[in-house]
């Protein structure tokens, strides 16, 4: 079998100033793996960065074009029995229309794992209706279905963990340098119990309700955000991770960072509203109400270092066992292949349609 994954791989095209850019813990590049360890030959097409090659002086028309044209080539050449779609906003609709010519049967998905209720986000919900065989979404709502064209489903797709990426298990450590991560990427307000703060103003408060608090909140305030190496490091030196999302009353939604404390081996500090108690009990994953409860339970978990630890390990083998990016590939490979879609998953396995 052979996969066409398209997105943003981080081809290095000049448009990067100051960093690499490199997303090394990105879906994309975890359903790569996951493809290749499941016997897939997989080709990665970095769509954005043949765009901006081919953009001089910013003619975005131009580069859109030529991104459709070595995106056929690519599907001619290989002949895909599926192409998965992540943010590849250069690639037009037309494009995947003739695609389908080029490579008959292929079965074409796209992946949105960013905030549904956003504008933006849910105009690129609505791109591919018509053209695309399957939608899946990191958040658990059937209302999305209206999404889907005729035909096409859209469906839940959890956030997985690959061993070549959440290499940590902190659990192990007997003295992490700090007692809380909360990395941010920007200070927009979010969920905490019945209203929505800021990053910057949330973690003070925090630390005023828990003295002495080791924080680490890379992204908050002054200081920078984690990026490669600094996040990998990040996550292995903290004993406690805050999975604090954009909104927590919005169905199995989180950022993947939660994804990312859990396989790194943290102890993780849940919203209970967004349900994540489906797939977790009190001993594999702490939750919380509101920044009170938060910081009792932060209290509680430092004065018992053995008691966070177990948690730890416990959350991360569960973790393991049900989202390891192999476990997650095939969800998908059955939702979008068998007649039946999947069965036998902890979560939604629903196809829904409008």
């Amino acid at each position: 079998m052979r996969l066409l994954n398209v997105g943003d791989f981080n081809w290095m095209t000049g448009a990067e100033s100051h960093t690499a850019n490199l997303s090394l813990f990105d879906i994309r590049r975890k359903f790569s793996h996951a493809a290749t360890r499941a016997g897939w030959l997989v080709v990665e097409f970095s769509d954005r960065a043949v765009a901006r090659a081919a953009a001089p002086l910013g003619l975005k028309a131009l580069g859109a074009r030529t991104a459709d044209r070595r995106f056929l080539q690519v599907v001619d050449e290989l002949r895909p029995d599926m192409i998965l779609l992540h943010f590849a906003d250069a690639i037009s609709n037309a494009a995947l229309i003739e695609a389908r010519k080029l490579a008959p049967g292929v079965k074409i998905a796209d992946i949105n794992i960013d905030p549904i209720w956003a504008l933006k986000n849910q105009r690129r919900l609505a791109a591919r209706k018509g053209v695309a065989d399957a939608l899946f979404v990191t958040t658990a709502e059937p209302s999305l279905g209206h999404y889907a064209g005729p035909g096409a489903f859209a469906a839940f797709l959890p956030n997985p963990v690959d061993p070549a990426i959440e290499t940590a298990r902190v659990f192990e450590t007997a003295a992490p340098t700090h007692d809380l991560l909360f990395p941010a990427s920007d200070d927009e307000p979010r969920e905490v119990g019945g209203g929505k703060m800021a990053p910057s103003l949330a973690t003070a408060l925090l630390a005023a309700e828990v003295p002495g608090l080791r924080l680490l909140a890379p992204g908050v305030g002054d200081e920078p955000q984690a990026r490669g190496a600094a996040y990998f490091k990040a996550l292995s030196s903290a004993r406690m991770g805050w999975s604090l999302s954009r909104r927590a009353s919005v169905p199995l939604y989180a950022s993947d960072r939660m994804a990312h404390f859990f396989g790194s081996g943290l102890c993780v500090l849940l919203d209970r509203r967004a349900g994540f108690d489906r797939f977790y009990d009190g001993g594999e994953a702490v939750f919380y109400g509101d920044l009170p409860e938060l910081a009792a339970q932060v209290r509680r978990l430092i004065a018992d270092d053995a008691w966070a630890r177990a948690i730890a390990r416990r959350g991360w083998e569960k973790t393991w066992s049900l989202f390891h990016a192999d476990r997650v590939f095939a969800y998908l490979l059955a939702q979008i292949f068998e007649k039946d879609g999947a069965r036998d998953y902890e979560w939604p396995c629903d196809r829904w349609t409008g």
